[in-house]
């Protein structure tokens, strides 16, 4: 709750600190506390101004340079204006009353421990974070919510924070200040019409009553300047590496936004072609300038992924890695990796955002987790898209200017790209047809793919994934075979499994389409022509296929009744790109 403040120079102010104020001078309170929400409208009818909410969201009523919040009437009857609009306006009997407070200079230096004090600011530097998480935050660093709601009054009494409504009404309806949602559920509360935020529950419910912390540092304070990064490469990048590299440390090194390119960039490579250590050289020349980076992708597979990866070539930095499964939410370093849902906690943080898998799910076409990227960048912050698969929108974006082109269309190891292949089957593979009427050369396709190394078979249904896994076993009692799927709780378990060459046989939707290398897999989709697998999902299937030097060749096949245009457009896509990369020089 926040409790609405009128000092003796008839001055109004909200703070969710009841006990103690900023004020020098004496004051009063009113009683009991009110939702953020309701108490900024309440002010805001107070003083005239309609929808002026934006302007007026901090811990008080925030004075702007030269900007004032004096209601200059009579104090009682202000007082007494206040209680008569709550008895209004809330529809359950309260004993509003004012009480006096005694004046008191705000010192938070001596009132927190500084046990765990500079660890919070640090982490709360860059950050848009609900009561929730502000109370997390605070077991992390082994601090009472009490003295977290302190630190925030510190930080806002110094201009570098601000407390928001959660969710507004605007000329335009509901939206949301964490996601940037418009859609809400509409609900009558005790304080009138409140709209909850459907689209980033997620992360913890929201609503118009509710209150959100929003760092507000200035885009120019960066993070210390390294004396020297230390990064140590696994392996000397390729001929077409070195030349993308060379293209965004350029891109990242621009003192100012381009007008001819923007603030994006994409880059496009190849399935397999290591476009995310094409950004290290880069990532290193940012950090020791002292800028924040971040590396996102929609699924968490593809962080854990790329975190030890990263870690390896940045031995000597602590790196935070942001997930749903991450022991730590709050972790402060200059290099974060996080899903996109994580980074709707973040605030005009990062100067360069590296956005790998951008036409993946669940980012492609969620505006929510688009609005979230949009604002973790700084004003002068640059955002680099890498993909191999880039969605119709983004290459418009390149036709018209507005977006700038890095193409990497090979791979390190200086070999085509496998072309996938389609295989006609009789009737559909759904596993409880199959069960009865076993199509036997899918049995011997699978026999001779298991030879050349462990096979990922992607459905396209949850509930296709154990069913094929007993069909499996069933058939082949001496392989070892497994699956798994987005809810599966023993997913990370499976997929470690997986990387150490443990199974034979691999099932699984498309969670493992994207972003991911292990050693001799070959692909099998089943059921390719359903309507789940574009060309793009096709593409990164067959991916999956002959990504390292020492395996750079194998198989990935479509089983389906009938050639569509996705899988046609995905062959087309690869063999371009194929093409691209000979005619350039830069496969043998």
């Amino acid at each position: 709750m926040f409790y609405i403040l009128l000092s003796e120079s008839v001055e109004l102010h909200i703070t969710p600190l009841r006990e103690m104020s900023f004020l020098q001078e004496k004051a009063e309170v009113l009683l009991p506390g009110l939702p953020f929400g309701f108490a900024l409208s309440l002010l805001d009818k107070m003083s005239n101004k309609k929808n002026k909410a934006e302007k007026l969201t901090s811990f008080w009523l925030r004075r702007r340079k030269g900007e004032t919040k004096v209601l200059k009437r009579d104090r009682d009857g202000l007082k007494g204006e206040l209680i008569k609009i709550l008895q209004k306006k809330v529809s359950i009997s309260q004993a509003w009353h004012w009480e006096h407070l005694e004046s008191f200079q705000f010192d938070p230096e001596g009132k927190i421990r500084s046990r765990g004090r500079d660890a919070f600011q640090a982490r709360m530097t860059g950050r848009l974070l609900a009561k929730t998480d502000l109370q997390r935050l605070g077991k992390e660093c082994r601090i009472p919510y009490s003295e977290v709601l302190c630190l925030c009054h510190e930080q806002i009494s110094k201009g570098y924070g601000e407390w928001v409504p959660a969710v507004i009404k605007d000329d335009q309806g509901w939206r949301c200040q964490r996601c940037g949602g418009t859609k809400v559920e509409e609900w009558t509360s005790i304080y009138g019409s409140t709209a909850t935020c459907t689209e980033c529950t997620v992360l913890g419910a929201v609503s118009s009553l509710h209150a959100l912390y929003r760092s507000t540092c200035l885009p120019d304070i960066h993070w210390p300047k390294q004396h020297k990064i230390v990064f140590s490469p696994r392996w000397e990048l390729s001929e077409a590496q070195k030349l993308a590299s060379q293209e965004i440390l350029k891109y990242v090194q621009e003192d100012s936004i381009s007008e001819a390119v923007g603030r994006e960039m994409l880059l496009w490579a190849a399935c397999g072609a290591g476009k995310t250590e094409v950004c290290f050289p880069a990532t290193a020349w940012a950090l020791e300038q002292g800028r924040r980076v971040l590396f996102a992708a929609p699924r968490q597979d593809v962080i854990h992924d790329v975190a030890p990866r990263l870690q390896e070539d940045f031995p000597d930095l602590q790196i935070s890695v942001l997930t749903g499964i991450s022991p730590e939410h709050f972790a402060s370093s200059p290099l974060v990796l996080a899903t996109t849902h994580q980074i709707l906690r973040f605030y005009q943080a990062f100067d360069i955002i590296y956005l790998d898998e951008m036409d993946a799910f669940p980012y492609y076409g969620n505006d929510a987790l688009a609005w979230g990227i949009q604002q973790a960048l700084r004003p002068e912050g640059k955002i680099v898209y890498l993909t191999a698969t880039p969605t119709a929108e983004s290459l418009g974006k390149v036709r018209d200017g507005k977006m700038g082109l890095i193409r990497i269309p090979a791979r390190h190891h200086r070999r085509a790209i496998p072309m996938p292949e389609w295989r006609k089957v009789s009737e559909g593979l759904a596993p409880e047809r199959f069960s009865h009427h076993p199509i036997l050369k899918v049995w011997q396709w699978l026999k001779e793919l298991v030879r050349l190394g462990p096979v990922l078979i992607f459905v396209p249904k949850i509930s296709w994934v154990n069913a094929w896994v007993n069909l499996l076993q069933g058939e082949f009692p001496e392989w070892v075979i497994a699956g798994s799927y987005s809810t599966d709780p023993q997913r990370q378990e499976k997929i470690e499994g997986l990387r150490r060459r443990k199974y034979h046989v691999f099932v699984c939707t498309s969670i493992l389409e994207r972003g991911i290398t292990f050693p001799d897999a070959q692909v099998v989709v089943l059921e390719a022509d359903h309507k789940l697998f574009d060309e793009r999902a096709l593409v990164q299937m067959a991916g999956r296929v002959g990504r390292t030097r020492e395996n750079p060749t194998g198989s990935a096949l479509f089983l389906a009744t009938r050639k569509t245009p996705g899988m046609e457009k995905a062959m087309v896509w690869i063999r371009e790109q194929n093409e691209l990369a000979l005619a350039q020089g830069l496969i043998d």
